[in-house]
C-alpha cells in the first residue's frame, strides 16, 4: 500500500536521526507523521490530532520560502506559537512540488550524515506520493482493494467530483498527462476499465478540465455530481461512467456531460429510479398519489388534456392546475419532449418493480 510505504520510510527516518517529523500535503494537511522522537512542540502535537496545520504557522513557514525552495530549509522556534525550530524539505518529483518533510530539530540541528538521509527518503518519500502513488491509491478505492481511511492519507478529504472519459488506454494517458502537466497540483487520475478516471477534489473547475480533455481526446467526457468525501467516491465513479457513456450516446449532451443533467439517461444505470430516496424525477411527488395518477394518465393519453380530463372526470381547469403542479414538484417541464419521456419511464419502472 502507498500510505503504509510512506508510513514505514518516515518512521524508519526518525528512528535513524532520533527526531518526530511529518508529511504534509500543499494544502498544509498532515499525510503522514511519525512516533515521537525527541522534542514534541504545542504545534506538532495540534496538527497531529487536527491533521492540518494553522494558518499562523502555515504563514510563518511560509515568511521563510518554504513555498518556492528546492533545498532544505530550516525554520526557527517562535514561541508564540508554541512553535520549536524545525527543517522543511520539499517533497520534488519529477520537477512537481507534491507536499513537505519536517523534522523537528529543536535541540540542534541534523547532521551533515543526517541530513543527507533525510534529503534521499525525502525523494523516496515524494515519488510514492506523486502521480504514481494517487494513481494506484486511486485505482485501489475505486475497486474496493483499500479504505477510505487508507486512501485519504493520499488522496486527501473533502467535497470531491469525479471525471471519466473512454478511449484507447495509451491515447488517454497521453491525453490527459499532457492536459495535467499544466496543473500547479495535477489531481489524482488512473485508468480503469479503458476509462480515465480523475478525482477532483482541489477546486478544479471541472467543466472547463472536461471540456480541454474532450477536445484532446475528441469523446464525450462525463463528470459526477458533487459528493461530501471519498466515502462516496465511488458512488461518483458509477455517474462519471454513465455521463461519459450518455454523452457517446446524446450529442446534445456533448462535449461534457453532467450526471444530474442526464434526464432520461440517469434511467437507464438506475434501474430502481423512481422508488423513494432513489434521486428520481418522482421523489418528490410519492406523497401525492392524485398528482402520480394525474402525470400517468396525461403521459399514456399522449399528453391530450381532454383525454386525461374526461377519463379522471376533473374539468379541464382542475387538470391543468395539477400538471403545473407536477411540474412544480418534479422540477419537469412537461412541454419539453425529454422531461415527457423520463417522467413516463419512471413511472413505469415503479410498476416494474413493485411486482
Amino acid at each position: 500500500m502507498i500510505a503504509d510505504d510512506v508510513q514505514d520510510l518516515l518512521e524508519s527516518l526518525a528512528l535513524a536521526v532520533g527526531r518526530g517529523m511529518s508529511v504534509d500535503d500543499l494544502e498544509g494537511r498532515v499525510v503522514a507523521h511519525s512516533a515521537h522522537h525527541g522534542e514534541v512542540d504545542q504545534v506538532r502535537a495540534q496538527a497531529i490530532l487536527s491533521r492540518s496545520v494553522p494558518a499562523k504557522v502555515s504563514a510563518w513557514q511560509e515568511s521563510h520560502g518554504v513555498a518556492t525552495t528546492r533545498d532544505p530549509v530550516r525554520i526557527p522556534k517562535n514561541p508564540d506559537l508554541g512553535m520549536a525550530a524545525r527543517l522543511c524539505v520539499p517533497l520534488l518529483h519529477q520537477n512537481r512540488r507534491v507536499g513537505y518533510l519536517w523534522i523537528i530539530e529543536g535541540p540542534g540541528p541534523l547532521s551533515p550524515q543526517e541530513l543527507d538521509r533525510a534529503v534521499r527518503d525525502a525523494a523516496a518519500i515524494a515519488a510514492l506520493l506523486d502521480d504514481g502513488g494517487s494513481s494506484h491509491t486511486l485505482s485501489q478505492l475505486l475497486t474496493g482493494e483499500i479504505g477510505v481511511r487508507r486512501a485519504a492519507g493520499v488522496l486527501g478529504e473533502g467535497p470531491l467530483r469525479v471525471l471519466a472519459l473512454r478511449g484507447d488506454p495509451d491515447g488517454l494517458r497521453e491525453a490527459v498527462g499532457a492536459e495535467l502537466v499544466r496543473v500547479r497540483r495535477p489531481p489524482a487520475f488512473t485508468i480503469l476499465d479503458r476509462h480515465a478516471v480523475l478525482l477532483l477534489n482541489r477546486g478544479e473547475d471541472a467543466t472547463a478540465l472536461g471540456e480541454r480533455l474532450a477536445a484532446r481526446i475528441r469523446a464525450g467526457v462525463g463528470i459526477s455530481a458533487l459528493h461530501p468525501g471519498l466515502e462516496s467516491a465511488v458512488r461518483a465513479h458509477e455517474e462519471a461512467l454513465t455521463a461519459a457513456r450518455a454523452a457517446a450516446a446524446e450529442r446534445t449532451l456533448r462535449p461534457v456531460a453532467h450526471w444530474p443533467d442526464l434526464g432520461v439517461y440517469r434511467l437507464f444505470a438506475e434501474p430502481v429510479t423512481g422508488q423513494p430516496g432513489a434521486g428520481g424525477p418522482l421523489d418528490t411527488l410519492r406523497e401525492h398519489p392524485a398528482l402520480l395518477t394525474t402525470l400517468e394518465t396525461y403521459l399514456d393519453s399522449g399528453g391530450d388534456a381532454q383525454e386525461t380530463a374526461r377519463q379522471l372526470h376533473l374539468h379541464r381547469t382542475s387538470l391543468y392546475y395539477r400538471l403545473a403542479r407536477i411540474e412544480q414538484l418534479a422540477g419537469r417541464d412537461l412541454k419539453n419532449g425529454t422531461h415527457r419521456l423520463e417522467l413516463h419511464l419512471a413511472l413505469k419502472l415503479c410498476r416494474w418493480n413493485a411486482v
